[in-house]
């Protein structure tokens, strides 16, 4: 019986101190910097609370070219937004004009439908892209055409590859009507 016991209290003792020992290390690599590890702090600088959200890029400090490229990116991206929402606006506002034809309406309804599909697959285009290839893109489908605007220095053989079957399987357009290119 006393050596049941022992072996008991062998174990626990082992599971308090190896419990204790991982509160420590989390302890030691979560601690708050102090003014003297940080060398002389400024006074107006601004601690963050332990827990905050924080924006952290894998390779430090992007380049100029990497902005850049980074607005043009956005700066697409929003123009595409930006069209989108003009004809969404004009098709409403033909939906809900009690004046206008029943054609012109129900010709209307078809296109915001199509408006919206099209807004949709560009957007799972864009995401299917960026998870299959790891860079960002900008898709946009018009009628019998797709456009992608990819970062710079992003594309090779095997991206426009994996970039053509993506579009190809999703929205059934041929190798002939794709267009990939870099911004600038």
């Amino acid at each position: 019986m006393n050596v049941i016991i022992r072996k008991r209290q062998i174990i626990m003792s082992a599971l308090v101190l190896a419990l204790g020992s991982a509160v420590f290390v989390n302890w030691y690599f979560t601690k708050p910097e102090t003014a003297q590890t940080q060398g002389l702090a400024d006074e107006t600088k601004s601690y963050s609370v332990l827990g905050e959200a924080q924006y952290v890029s894998s390779s430090g400090e992007k380049t100029t070219a990497e902005v850049s490229a980074d607005d043009a990116l956005a700066k697409s991206r929003l123009e595409r937004s930006k069209a989108h929402d003009r004809v969404f606006e004009s098709l409403n506002s033909i939906i809900h004009d009690s004046s206008a034809a029943k054609t012109a309406v129900d010709k209307a309804a078809e296109q915001l439908a199509a408006l919206t599909n099209t807004i949709k697959l560009e957007a799972d285009v864009d995401a299917l892209i960026s998870a299959k290839c790891g860079f960002d893109c900008i898709t946009t489908i018009s009628n019998d055409s797709v456009q992608v605007v990819c970062e710079k220095g992003a594309l090779n053989s095997t991206a426009i590859l994996q970039i053509k079957e993506i579009i190809m399987k999703h929205t059934g357009t041929g190798a002939e009507n794709i267009i990939i290119f870099e911004a600038k």
